[in-house]
C-alpha cells in the first residue's frame, strides 16, 4: 500500500500545472454588429408606416370604423396611388417601406442581438444570441406584419 501511495505521489509531483493564457482572452475577437437600443429605435421607426397602414385597412374595410390618423394614413396612401400610380417616386418609396421596412427592421434587430467570436486556436466561429426582449419583440412583430403584406401580395397576384 505504501509503495502505491509513493507512486501516486511521484506522479502528482511530476505533473505540470496547466498554463492559463490571459492574453488569449484579450486577443479574442468578439464582434457586436449593432447597438441593441439604437436598433430597437430604428426598427420601431421602420414599423410605424406599415403598422399605421395595416391598422387603417383593418379599421376602414373590415370593422367599418373611421379612426383618425390610422385610417387617414391608409386613405392618403390610397389616394396617392390612384392619382399618380407608378409615376410618382413617393409611391415607390411608400411601397418599399411597407414591404421591406419590416424586413430591414428584422435584419437590423437580429444583427444587434447576434454576437460573433472567432477562436484562432480551434479555428472556430462561435455565435451567440442575446435575449434582449425589446429587440425580440420588434423582430416578432415585424415578422407578423411582413407575413401579412407578403401573403396579401401572393394571394392578390395568384389569379
Amino acid at each position: 500500500m505504501d509503495r502505491e501511495e509513493n507512486k501516486i505521489e511521484n506522479i502528482i509531483e511530476n505533473l505540470t500545472p496547466p498554463i492559463i493564457d490571459v492574453d488569449q482572452h484579450k486577443k479574442e475577437f468578439r464582434l457586436t454588429l449593432l447597438n441593441t437600443r439604437k436598433s430597437a429605435i430604428l426598427g420601431a421607426l421602420l414599423l410605424i408606416l406599415p403598422l399605421l397602414f395595416l391598422s387603417g385597412v383593418i379599421l376602414k374595410h373590415y370593422l367599418q370604423i373611421d379612426f383618425g390618423i390610422l385610417t387617414s394614413v391608409y386613405e392618403w396612401i390610397g389616394d396617392l396611388d390612384q392619382k399618380y400610380g407608378d409615376s410618382l417616386p413617393l409611391n415607390w418609396l411608400i411601397r418599399i417601406l411597407l414591404l421591406f421596412g419590416p424586413l430591414i427592421a428584422i435584419g437590423i434587430n437580429f444583427l444587434s442581438i447576434l454576437h460573433i467570436r472567432y477562436e484562432k486556436v480551434n479555428r472556430e466561429i462561435v455565435m451567440s444570441i442575446k435575449l434582449k426582449w425589446l429587440n425580440w419583440s420588434i423582430i416578432i412583430f415585424c415578422s407578423i406584419i411582413f407575413l401579412v403584406f407578403f401573403s396579401y401580395l401572393i394571394l392578390e397576384n395568384m389569379n
